[in-house]
């Protein structure tokens, strides 16, 4: 069963985007793949342009959203600080089951993670804990832009620390053209000073909820063939 969890190196970096190709490619090829956003914030339940409502689409995913996207919170801030001020708290144990119930008879499961890895979930755990707690790998999604390298290692170091297997770093054109001069050599550098993580560009798309268009994007890239 392929197992991957989504994250990125910042908020706003295009996880969602890397998130639904993936699954939407997964899907193509005929596979039978699960979605989950453990944990949503600044979005109400029922929002049908949700990111949770968006990964359950491409891939297929009939499940429920109280199985595919099973905590919102309003607050636009990390999970901790929002549950925090609505009085709650993240609960774990809920978030189990529902993974339970997503991956029961499915082929591949995709998690996608709020902000980044180190981003709190609880008082104790961050993402990285709770992608470790499902035996989840790593794809790890950075915004092609001057900065990527720090950033893309910082986080690769964080995975690694919390035992996690990196498959995969996109960097996810964020822009048409920005006119950054460090474009165009940012994914080869990072491929040579992390050999062992295959790397790979995604280019900016105009429309990144044209899901059919964005499996194919995906596809060209080559990073399926890396995970799958």
């Amino acid at each position: 069963m392929i197992r991957l969890a989504v994250t990125g190196t910042d908020t706003g970096v295009g996880k969602t985007v890397v998130a639904c190709g993936l699954a939407a490619a997964l899907h193509r090829r005929g596979l039978r793949v699960a979605a989950m956003k453990p944990v949503e914030t600044g979005v109400s339940f029922a929002d049908p342009a949700r990111d949770g409502a968006l990964l359950a689409r491409a891939a297929g995913d009939a499940s429920t959203l109280a199985i595919t996207a099973p905590i919102v919170l309003s607050d636009p801030v990390a999970p901790l600080l929002a549950a925090r001020r609505m009085g709650s708290t993240v609960d774990l144990a809920a978030l189990d089951a529902a993974f339970e119930r997503a991956t029961n008879g499915t082929d591949a499961i995709i998690v996608e993670g709020a902000g980044g890895l180190l981003v709190p979930v609880t008082e104790r755990e961050s993402f990285d804990a709770l992608f470790a707690r499902w035996a989840l790998d790593l794809v790890i999604v950075a915004a092609n832009r001057l900065g990527v390298i720090n950033h893309t290692r910082l986080t690769i170091a964080a995975a690694r620390a919390a035992g996690l297997q990196v498959r995969a770093v996109v960097l996810n054109g964020a822009a048409p053209d920005p006119g950054d001069v460090s474009r165009g050599d940012n994914a080869a550098l990072i491929a040579e000073l992390e050999p062992d993580i295959p790397t790979f560009e995604l280019p900016w798309m105009a429309d990144p909820r044209d899901l059919g268009r964005l499996a194919e994007a995906i596809e060209r890239c080559g990073v399926l063939d890396a995970i799958a």
